[in-house]
């Protein structure tokens, strides 16, 4: 079987979907530019998914430890094994007894899904499917059928846009209506799903925060998150934006590094040249060429502090139905504090609003 081509023609459920009907084993590998997916097949079924963009933080093993279903003890000690054995290492997470198989099946599946879903927006790249020979998990009998798999992306195309509206921000904050129960709340009323959800908001966790330790993977999390606010069983409680030392957490130090041993490189050629020819350092130094002043700190905090305001809008939007008249009004909501409405003009214009930094 010859499948190749490229994701302007064929859509990532189609071909999918054609691998599946033929109970094909083997590995399709999607490519585009520097970025590659390869989706492992089993007898037409999804058994694995590997992406060459996936940083430490989305690993299954560190995913494991940030929902607390594990100890980094418990990780470090199955990453030792499978240095010897080559195993999978949720396989030897569940042989260890530190995880139970519908906790992996669940982080595989989301896993699956999620890179699935950001392949269907790929609107250029090249595929092709190698028939070879796939290892799948020995002991624990995961699979995913295609057909499911389609499913899933569909249904996340189709009902992102409406999720993303009433959830505007990761850093959004939830807390539990008080008097649950008059609602028509009961403990084993909601799925195993929301009711887990429901047990992480505790107006202290971000949303990210609460995808993060669920495992149901961002879109299934926000998604049950909606649901139990129209269910009036949780209600918006503001904004709680990641401190310097976390955002710091978010860089790409690798890609940093480079830029930094660059800058390095051309200070040490500059250097050789003004020694050689001490001359031409006098010139830049005297150059008339004047530098631009232009400070990128405080350009970089004013623009956190307008998407601050804005992220703070639609929350107060969709709390109110309507904008704020004063900006101030976004301070006893606990959606801004006072030091982030200094030096912003704010108007309202029936359902909008105008917002001008009045800095100079």
């Amino acid at each position: 079987m010859t499948l190749q081509g490229t994701l302007r023609d064929f859509s990532i459920t189609e071909i999918i979907q054609l691998i599946g009907q033929q109970l094909k084993t083997g590995v399709l590998n999607a490519r585009q530019g520097k970025h590659v997916v390869e989706i492992h097949f089993i007898d037409g079924m999804i058994v694995d998914v590997s992406s060459n963009r996936r940083g430490k933080k989305d690993l299954i093993g560190e995913k494991l430890v940030r929902a607390s279903l594990i100890t980094q003890e418990q990780l470090d000690r199955a990453l030792k094994i499978q240095k010897g054995t080559l195993k999978f290492l949720g396989e030897i997470l569940v042989e260890l007894q530190g995880l139970s198989k519908d906790d992996l099946f669940k982080v595989i599946s989301m896993q699956v899904c999620e890179t699935l879903y950001d392949l269907f927006w790929w609107e250029d790249g090249d595929f092709h499917f190698d028939l070879k020979k796939v290892e799948g998990y020995k002991k624990l009998p995961f699979a995913l059928s295609t057909e499911q798999a389609s499913l899933n992306i569909l249904r996340m195309v189709d009902e992102w846009p409406e999720i993303e509206k009433k959830i505007p921000s990761p850093h959004s904050v939830f807390r539990r209506v008080p008097g649950m129960e008059e609602k028509g709340y009961t403990k084993g009323k909601l799925s195993p799903d929301q009711e887990a959800i429901l047990n992480l908001v505790d107006e202290t966790l971000t949303t990210q925060e609460i995808i993060e330790r669920s495992l149901l993977g961002e879109f299934y999390t926000s998604e049950i998150l909606v649901n139990l606010r129209e269910m009036g069983l949780i209600e918006g409680a503001g904004l709680r934006t990641p401190g310097l030392m976390k955002k710091m957490g978010l860089i790409n130090f690798g890609g940093a590094m480079s830029f930094a041993y660059y800058g390095a490189f051309l200070f040490l050629v500059f250097g050789v040249v003004a020694y050689i020819k001490p001359d031409v350092l006098h010139y830049v130094l005297g150059s008339r060429i004047e530098r631009p002043g232009i400070d990128l700190p405080s350009h970089f905090v004013r623009k956190a502090q307008v998407d601050r305001i804005k992220d703070g809008l639609k929350i107060y939007y969709l709390e109110k139905g309507e904008n704020p008249r004063h900006l101030e009004e976004l301070i006893p909501a606990h959606l801004l504090g006072k030091g982030d409405l200094i030096d912003f003009e704010y108007e309202r214009k029936g359902g909008e609003y105008s917002l001008r930094s009045g800095a100079k």
